[in-house]
């Protein structure tokens, strides 16, 4: 009894050190309703973006407030932590020394007159090779950094996502806007055109003309509207949330209206070679596979086991030591040390192709950026003559020099060169985004004086 109760003490204390298993099933039924019932205005979601914006009452419903309420609701950025914390489970795993091992083969001996029992533990300690253990340990470190780089990635990833929809529903409502105007004035055109053939002063052909330009401009405005529900039904998509959630909801389009020009982008672009999240990423990933040919390197010598143990061997108390190791004699970790190498030549040549990927995509967005500039200039000055010809018209209008007719296609014309200055205007926004995801800094953002 005395014997049993160290035992019983040294079990108990070992299972008090384990984990729990506690299940956590998923239920569908109960993730769709959350799912189709989230709303801007969930408590914990303004909770979540007063903390980050560092301002009370209600927040402007602008791109980064949207980016973050992305991060909030979106599945990307939990599973991305999700990751990290497994990788950060890898570096508990790469630090925790090897457990001893007991060993207890009691036996009986039915010759002997002696005691007929031979009992004793053998208690044997796993002595690693030198430097396996630091490397292991480097090696999951460097996954860790690369899992926490992925979560800086994910955040400008939902970002670029939430801007790229809002800019699209921007473009479709002026768009639709500009539409409607020119399907007013078709509409006024082409009636006054009726009037004139009516009375015998034009033609059939001008009469079609006149309401094939009306047909046109009432589809080009459908297909306008058509595109700022799908817009926003994106934004939505962006957003995690179901399309109902934005209804009444005042969008803030103050940044993309004005943007931020670029000024010199050499210190901006140096930095996105060097330290991006996905750079930084790839050079963790690298920094991985250094350490993975460490380990392999170090474990080309033989990791060594020492068993100290005591017999009670039929009478007799006898302490014994063993040791046991590997012998390297058919190879010496050639393999896998070979495998490591070219894992580390791998590692090296994507830490190089990301890079170069990466100055790729700024220099398009920069070349398309600059192209962007030029039409914009182009489209303002067509934008601007069509308005200075519009009061022109309109003054020999008021002194009955032209008729309603040529007014009216003045208007007209103005209107169509809006249209272009507007295509120029989404252009540009849309260069400007792919510089500021390129370079990981934001462009289409309101000043605060806005």
């Amino acid at each position: 009894m005395k014997t049993c109760l160290p035992a019983a003490l040294l079990v108990s204390a070992l299972l008090a050190g384990c984990a729990s298993y506690t299940p956590q099933p998923i239920h569908p039924d109960q993730t769709a309703r959350e799912l189709t019932r989230r709303t801007l205005f969930d408590p914990r979601l303004l909770r979540f973006l007063a903390a980050q914006l560092h301002q009370g009452g209600s927040p402007r419903w602008n791109i980064g407030t949207l980016s973050l309420v992305a991060v909030y609701e979106r599945p990307d950025m939990p599973l991305a932590a999700a990751k990290l914390h497994e990788a950060q489970g890898g570096e508990t795993t790469a630090a925790a020394l090897p457990n001893p091992t007991l060993q207890l083969a009691p036996t009986y001996d039915a010759t002997t007159t002696a005691p007929p029992w031979t009992v004793g533990p053998v208690v044997t300690f796993l002595i690693q090779s030198y430097g396996a253990r630091p490397a292991r340990i480097a090696q999951a470190r460097a996954r860790t950094e690369q899992a926490r780089q992925a979560i800086d990635v994910t955040a400008w990833q939902l970002r670029d996502q939430v801007r790229s929809a809002m800019l699209d529903l921007w473009s479709a409502q002026q768009a639709a806007t500009l539409a409607a105007q020119r399907v007013s004035l078709a509409d006024r055109y082409r009636d006054a055109v009726t009037q004139r053939y009516q009375a015998g002063m034009v033609s059939a052909a001008t009469l079609t003309t006149a309401t094939l330009a009306f047909n046109q401009a009432e589809l080009q405005l459908a297909s306008d509207r058509r595109a700022s529900r799908l817009a926003r039904s994106a934004l939505a998509a962006a957003l995690g949330l179901p399309i109902a959630a934005l209804d009444g909801v005042d969008l803030d389009m103050r940044g993309i209206i004005h943007p931020r020009q670029p000024g010199r982008l050499e210190s901006l672009v140096h930095s996105a070679l060097t330290s991006r999240p996905d750079v930084l990423a790839a050079l963790a990933h690298y920094a991985a596979a250094e350490a993975a040919l460490r380990l392999a390197v170090a474990q080309q010598y033989p990791a060594i086991d020492i068993g100290p143990g005591y017999h009670y061997d039929q009478g007799d108390n006898k302490f014994i030591v063993s040791f046991s190791l590997p012998l390297p004699v058919f190879n010496q970790n050639q393999g896998p040390i070979a495998q490591a190498r070219a894992a580390r030549r791998v590692a090296e040549e994507e830490f190089l192709a990301t890079q170069t990927k990466v100055l790729a995509q700024i220099d398009q967005a920069r070349t398309d950026w600059h192209a962007s500039e030029s039409e914009r200039i182009s489209a303002r000055r067509l934008s601007t003559a069509a308005a200075d010809a519009l009061n022109r018209q309109r003054s020999a209008f008021a002194a009955g020099q032209i008729g309603r007719l040529r007014l009216l296609g003045a208007e007209l014309d103005d209107v169509q060169a809006q249209q272009g200055a507007l295509s120029a205007a989404v252009h540009e926004r849309q260069a400007l985004g792919q510089l500021e995801a390129a370079l990981y800094h934001p462009f289409l953002v309101a000043n605060r004086s806005q």
